[in-house]
């Protein structure tokens, strides 16, 4: 038999960028050193710096997270290991130990969206920027300024934005709440018009009346509140009576902020809602409130902008 012929294998060639232990624990002290926030965090904890030094890896992690949060990118953007979570370290009895606890950007996140008792719009608009992403044309920069008088005065006026579905009533609305629910003004309900005063009306139907009278309340005494899409709700004598004019003239009394976006100008909404000629005074009585109240109505016209 022919012995087999053994053809001796070509060393391959890596180029990995191989570190020692040593090098590796050498960087990590190093990324500590360069982090005056984890030698504050270490010196106000009592840390000793050879305990540092001996749980090198673990401080490591910590200051890891901090070099990364400096620089946070947001909520849904958030890259690391461990996402919306924050390594921290703790030192008892002589033991260093490392603690995932929820990141400082989520918590508020969760309290700002809690701030929203009802939401009638889409989950992406809660990342609105009204500084960056809300147009500054002069009738958009009006209401901007009315809402601005609200939070630094605590001046009350309505604000009523009538336009076309694609005029950017809505998204303008949600920007303002938003920019609210942002600095801790609330709790806000943001409500389909359509939808809101039709569940309304239903549990009136139902015979739900401590549901409905609740619900009622909750409208008339939230402190800010949206009527999406008004004037598109199904109207008649009970709706206009015992929901509309409760709301609005509640609203009006305790001088809560309240904004509107509609097809609709005020005059018309009069229109709509004189279902009746007897019906037509108490739609009058709710066309003047809000027109007291809003002083203008700001008209974004009929041209697409979102």
């Amino acid at each position: 038999m022919t012995p087999t012929k053994v053809i001796p294998m070509e060393k391959l060639k890596v180029n990995l960028p191989y570190q020692s232990d040593d090098a590796i624990l050498n960087d990590m002290k190093e990324a500590y050193l360069n982090c005056p926030t984890a030698i504050k965090y270490c010196r106000d904890n009592g840390i000793p710096e050879e305990v540092v030094f001996n749980d090198i890896t673990k401080v490591y992690d910590f200051v890891s997270d901090l070099n990364y949060c400096k620089n946070c990118p947001g909520v849904k953007k958030c890259n690391k290991q461990n996402p919306l979570l924050c390594t921290r370290i703790v030192y008892t009895s002589g033991i260093l130990e490392r603690q995932l606890v929820p990141c400082k950007e989520i918590i508020k996140r969760m309290q700002f969206e809690r701030l929203f008792k009802v939401r009638d719009f889409p989950e992406e608009w809660l990342d609105i920027s009204l500084k960056n992403d809300v147009d500054k044309t002069q009738k958009r920069t009006q209401a901007v300024i009315k809402y601005s008088n609200f939070l630094k005065t605590g001046q009350n006026d309505w604000i009523y934005l009538v336009g076309s579905k694609n005029s950017g009533r809505s998204y303008l609305a949600a920007a303002l709440v938003v920019d609210a629910a942002k600095k801790d003004k609330g709790p806000i309900c943001f409500l389909d018009s359509s939808l809101r005063i039709r569940d309304l009306y239903d549990l009136y139907l139902a015979k739900k009346k401590d549901e409905f009278t609740n619900n009622l309340d909750y409208y008339s005494n939230v402190p800010i509140l949206v009527f999406d899409d008004f004037g598109n709700e199904f109207k008649n004598d009970f709706i206009r009576d015992a929901i509309m004019f409760q709301i609005i003239s509640n609203r009006a009394s305790k001088k809560l902020f309240t904004i509107f976006t509609s097809d609709f100008t005020i005059e018309d909404i009069q229109e709509l809602y004189s279902t009746s000629k007897s019906g037509a005074i108490r739609a009058k009585q709710i066309a003047n409130i809000i027109s007291s109240c809003a002083k203008e109505e700001i008209n974004l016209g009929d041209l697409a902008i979102y």
